[in-house]
């Protein structure tokens, strides 16, 4: 075992076995991070230094303008493409971008706006005898930059299937594939010329998604959509990184497959299903902020459908078509619902899209846009709880067959329009948003920005158990608009009014990094970067993710807006650190302390709903009346809770909240899903051995299959050495 991961062999943790319950607390305490408040030297200040409150007058960024129709403009105008089918990027190449043409090329670009020429990338001959046959899917390796591997999807005869295969980059040349490289991986058969599907996508799990249509015709002759022995009319995932010599496959299947344990027992139920019930899934796409698969599927006749694919469901077809009975009976309530239909008098064959996650139109945000093919519209659909409502944002006369991202999240349309194959969506009449302020100190957030004084209305606040941010010193503010309130929630994160804004700084050895805001908007919160200069005099915003090398060799990871979207999630409340139980604190204050949540209701903040003596409270790392189990799950809730909870981002299916009975966690005695890093008989946590509960030892990990996997580059010596206490100290599950 790695000597990082081997339990007994690091110095905080033989503490943590050696030492008591409160030296081992206050040695996961960290740095301070607690700041005066400031507030009137008046009698009631003692008890309440946010009175009298003083409103926010200045520190506000920009919304994005209303949701509405739109223009388009050609991208890459110089550019023409045959019958175009996919669009989009490999990874480590940013600067690069890659086309499908469904006669059987891929040809490639630099990604500038007066590119004139698009090299053939690869190119290998196809079946065309019906019209939606041919090259038809390209998905790159997620490690593309160091294992140089594609996957193809194409038409093929004699007989008549379609084809999945892995192809390599030449590495004397890596701007072209090597025609000979071809290693299939998959042939199904096909009845018939259309509803061939053929969409790739690598999953944030690393696994290879495949979209199969239900073999054609019409009605789904052979009931292919409701059949677990075809791979027709599903969605597929497959594990391409190994190959299975027991069932002489060359992939794998993921063992969390809905049938995975068929695998080698024949054709009853195919392993290689994650979701089936479909009609003809004509593109698909994970959303890089919540990991969720979105597919657009052609309707029969009637509706067009809009789903959200999850592992193990059925959607219906052909017993349903949308949310209508396409055979005389049916019970729709048996299958999973789309989440968006919309009929013929408005489309006649949907081309699913993306969630958009780009910055230049920043009221589309979080909106899933796709098209249709026949109708040659474009469309947001947007979601409020648990209603859908749909915007048409362009109507461009052009048959939309796919759509494709770029690195910044910005979405691209493809049409079968000659010269105006990419499209692009730009606000009618050229109206632009706001800009958000370039310089910090244009954010009127700050009377004075490199000492770090607030602007009046700008409220400081401190938290229980702070996010481990690789030994950074953090302040922390909120600014309201003006009369503004927040809305309690005993659990989760608070709701915040449209406009608030989140601020924290991070400094290390006293020199200030960065300071990031979130801004709560109508569609959820955005995220944004300032990073210091070398002369602390100023702070600038960040376009995208950058890094920056410290004095002493270190790293320092800069998020990018898509990249503070990954933990302030829908799931999540957005908001991480001001909830109930972090806020629910005595806060030092000229020589005595007042209570945070009391101060903030009684300046007209918050709302509570009782004393915050009878509210959840999370346990600092250093409390004395706290016991360490509530310590350890205290300081997993914020570092790990964001994306492990119901609905979270994470792949693994664990609930780190506080609030949740250790019973109910998933983590006690549980084998891992996600890999046992090598440990013998592995568990999550196995009560009584730390060297075995792969939960800690992926806190000592940095790199591949850490914990947390963002934001940090340094291990959390005092904050593994709680945990590992707690581990060492359980006597058994409850």
């Amino acid at each position: 075992m790695p000597a990082m991961r081997a339990w007994k062999l690091t110095a905080v943790c033989l503490c943590a076995l050696a030492c008591s319950d409160d030296e081992v607390a206050r040695r996961a305490s960290g740095p301070p991070h607690d700041a005066e408040v400031p507030g009137a030297d008046v009698g009631a200040a003692r008890s309440n230094p946010l009175l009298p409150r003083v409103e926010n007058e200045t520190c506000a960024l920009p919304d994005a303008p209303p949701l509405g129709e739109m223009d388009i403009e050609e991208a890459y105008a110089a550019l023409d493409f045959e019958r175009p089918v996919w669009f989009g990027y490999a990874p480590g190449e940013p600067d690069r971008r890659y086309v499908v043409e469904q006669g059987g090329r891929i040809r490639a670009f630099d990604a500038r706006p007066d590119v004139a020429r698009a090299d053939v990338f690869l190119e290998r001959p196809v079946s065309r005898d019906g019209n939606e046959e041919g090259l038809l899917g390209l998905a790159f390796h997620p490690r593309y930059a160091e294992n140089g591997r594609l996957y193809v999807y194409y038409s093929a005869s004699r007989p008549r299937r379609s084809v999945l295969s892995e192809y390599r980059r030449d590495p004397a040349d890596p701007r072209r594939a090597l025609p000979d490289s071809e290693r299939v991986l998959l042939e199904i058969p096909q009845p018939f010329s259309n509803h061939n599907g053929g969409d790739l996508r690598f999953g944030p799990d690393g696994f290879l998604y495949v979209s199969m249509g239900d073999g054609g015709s019409a009605g789904d002759p052979q009931g292919n959509g409701q059949k677990l022995s075809t791979l027709l009319g599903k969605i597929l995932r497959l594990d391409v990184d190994r190959e299975d010599a027991l069932c002489d496959t060359p992939y794998g299947i993921p063992e969390d497959n809905p049938f995975a344990e068929d695998r080698c027992r024949g054709d009853e139920r195919r392993p290689e299903i994650w979701a089936w019930g479909l009609r003809n899934p004509w593109r698909m796409s994970f959303d890089r902020e919540t990991g969720e698969l979105w597919a657009g599927d052609v309707g029969q006749d009637k509706l067009e459908e809009i789903d959200i694919i999850r592992g193990g469901l059925n959607y219906g077809w052909r017993e349903v078509e949308g949310t209508r009975c396409y055979l005389s009976t049916c019970e729709p309530a048996r299958y999973e619902a789309p989440v968006h239909t919309y009929g013929r008098d408005e489309g006649t064959s949907i081309t699913g899209g993306f969630v958009y996650r780009g910055a230049a139109l920043p009221e589309l945000r979080g909106a899933y846009v796709f098209g249709d093919y026949g109708s040659k519209r474009i469309w947001a659909l947007t979601r409020d709880g648990d209603t859908w409502d749909r915007t048409l944002l362009a109507n461009t006369g052009m048959r939309i067959v796919s759509f494709g991202e770029e690195p910044d999240g910005e979405i691209l349309a493809v049409t079968f329009d000659g010269s105006r194959s990419l499209l692009r969506l730009r606000r009618r009449g050229g109206a632009q948003a706001i800009p958000i302020p370039e310089k910090l100190s244009e954010t009127g957030c700050f009377v004075d920005a490199p000492r770090q004084i607030p602007a009046p209305g700008v409220i400081p606040f401190s938290v229980n158990s702070p996010l481990w941010s690789d030994g950074a010193d953090k302040r922390r503010w909120f600014a309201l608009p003006p009369g503004g309130k927040a809305i309690y929630r005993a659990a989760g994160g608070w709701d915040f009014p449209e406009g608030a804004l989140l601020i924290k700084s991070f400094a290390l050895g006293g020199k200030l990094l960065e300071t990031r805001m979130l801004r709560r908007s109508f569609d959820g919160w955005r995220g944004y970067t300032w990073r210091w200069n070398e002369a602390q005099d100023e702070a600038m915003l960040l376009a995208g993710a950058e890094t920056m090398t410290l004095p002493d060799g270190a790293v320092w990871d800069l998020p990018s807006p898509a990249q503070c979207d990954e933990c302030h999630t829908s799931a999540s409340g957005g908001a991480l650190g001001p909830t109930t139980a972090q806020l629910n604190r005595e806060t030092p204050y000229r020589g005595g302390s007042f209570s945070q949540l009391a101060a903030l209701e009684g300046a007209g903040y918050v709302d509570l709903p009782g004393p915050p003596e009878t509210l959840p409270k999370a346990p600092a790392p250093d409390d004395p009346d706290a016991s360490l189990e509530a310590r350890a799950r205290a300081l997993l809730d914020a570092n790990c809770a964001g994306c492990h909870r119901p609905d979270g981002a994470a792949n693994a299916q664990i609930d780190l909240r506080l609030e949740t009975p250790l019973a109910r966690t998933g983590l006690c005695d549980v084998p891992p899903d996600q890999g046992d890093l090598g440990i013998a008989d592995a568990r999550l946590i196995a009560p009584g051995a730390p060297d075995r509960s792969v939960l800690l030892q992926r806190m000592f990990i940095r790199g591949e299959g850490q914990m947390p996997p963002l934001a940090t580059r340094v291990v959390d010596g005092h904050g593994a050495a709680l945990v590992g206490a707690w581990i060492q100290a359980m006597q058994g599950c409850p």
